[in-house]
């Protein structure tokens, strides 16, 4: 069996676990020249090849809208995008959930189709601890920043996003590739990766459990009743 034929044969079985159908929006410079779709930013056609596989072998149950950053000037002022390629997990409210600042591509092709598992309704060994403490976390936004090449980052990305995920709202995810979004590692002085930051004044450096993560966001009013149930 070919390298590509097992290669896909993974996606097939991996997006074969999506329960529910997942609507995600994806802003690009995408334009139409001779009715053809045309993209100058190469990141933006990576993820487009990506996401576009994963839709066909997802059964109808992946929807993917690509958006225009130039043209659908309206809907990128609704989400406040100004990034491409940027995705957003949208719920049934049109709500964004998790949004990703980069091109899932490589090491991180596993972990952001977990979040799409996540987020089609399959349930995560850790989902009543974090459902148990909603009432004891605060509104927060989670920026984690990542690259490609990171061999832990894989591991946090589905942490992250499941918790904003089953949150009800009160966390919005941010996953960012540093190597895309140089500038906002520089704002944010990120010397390393996995770096996850809660609603700027707070930071777990490294590797990190659903239980360090859900401690941050409750600022240690931890109720751990469910978090071995």
């Amino acid at each position: 069996m070919s390298y590509i034929k097992q290669h896909e044969d993974i996606l097939k079985n991996e997006m074969a676990k999506l329960k529910n159908e997942v609507h995600i929006i994806v802003f690009t410079d995408v334009k139409e020249q001779n009715g053809e779709k045309v993209r100058r930013c190469m990141s933006c056609d990576g993820t487009m090849n990506l996401l576009e596989q994963l839709s066909e072998f997802s059964n109808g149950k992946l929807m993917i809208e690509e958006k225009s950053i130039d043209i659908d000037v309206d809907e990128a002022k609704k989400y406040n995008v100004t990034r491409i390629p940027t995705i957003l997990f949208i719920d049934q409210e049109e709500k964004e959930v998790i949004r990703y600042l980069g091109n899932p591509l490589g090491a991180e092709t596993a972990p952001f189709i977990q979040n799409l598992i996540y987020f089609s309704g399959v349930r995560s060994f850790y989902e009543d601890a974090i459902i148990m403490n909603l009432k004891n976390m605060q509104k927060s936004t989670l920026k984690l920043f990542i690259t490609l090449t990171c061999p832990y980052c894989p591991s946090v990305v589905p942490i992250s996003g499941l918790f904003a995920i089953l949150s009800r709202g009160k966390i919005k995810t941010e996953i960012i590739d540093v190597d895309v979004n140089q500038d906002l590692a520089m704002k944010y002085q990120v010397q390393g990766v996995p770096h996850v930051m809660i609603n700027e004044d707070q930071h777990i450096y490294g590797v990190f459990s659903p239980q360090d993560l859900l401690d941050k966001i409750t600022r240690g009013k931890l109720d751990l009743g469910g978090m071995y149930a």
